[in-house]
């Protein structure tokens, strides 16, 4: 079972992308609070990811309850109720991974033995198993770097792990 955090929803949707959850892992689960972060507080902001989302719920990708627990209060006083819900939902499911952006529930996911990846990991896999070209990948990278922070050290190693693996342009 694969959990995905609000994060890799939107800005996968953002480049038209979200659809490779599909392709790679058959279905994505997110936590009803991603869900309400995305989905109904994205409509109710007219966000267009929000639109995107939503229709691809219960085709491949599906809304999970988390059971109430202290350890769950604890996480949402510590993290967003998004991100505390996604590392209930893969320790409740035993999940084989996370999909989650942010750095700091990333390593609390992590010191809970749960696998992360983040979004630009999704779309190296994709590279890798040849679900896109090297080609959209870059412009994914970009489109991304273009609608949200991630540093250009970070894009500089995904896009030299491409070539690497492509064995394509030379470094940046």
């Amino acid at each position: 079972m694969i959990i995905s955090n609000s994060s890799p929803l939107i800005l996968l949707s953002t480049i038209n992308r979200v659809e490779l959850f599909r392709e790679l892992y058959g279905k994505v689960f997110i936590a009803n609070a991603v869900q309400a972060e995305v989905i109904e507080r994205g409509k109710k902001e007219h966000y267009g990811d929000a639109f995107i989302v939503e229709k691809y719920v219960g085709s491949f990708i599906f809304v999970k309850e988390v059971a109430k627990s202290e350890e769950l209060s604890k996480l949402k006083s510590a993290l967003g109720a998004g991100e505390a819900e996604s590392i209930m939902l893969c320790k409740q499911e035993h999940a084989e991974m996370l999909i989650i952006d942010d750095w700091k529930s990333r390593k609390i996911a992590e010191s809970e033995g749960i696998r992360c990846k983040s979004t630009l990991g999704v779309l190296f896999e994709a590279l890798q198993k040849n679900k896109m070209t090297l080609d959209e990948y870059e412009q994914s990278i970009k489109k991304l770097a273009q609608s949200a922070w991630i540093s250009g050290a970070v894009v500089a190693e995904f896009l030299n792990a491409a070539y690497d693996l492509r064995g394509g342009k030379n470094e940046i």
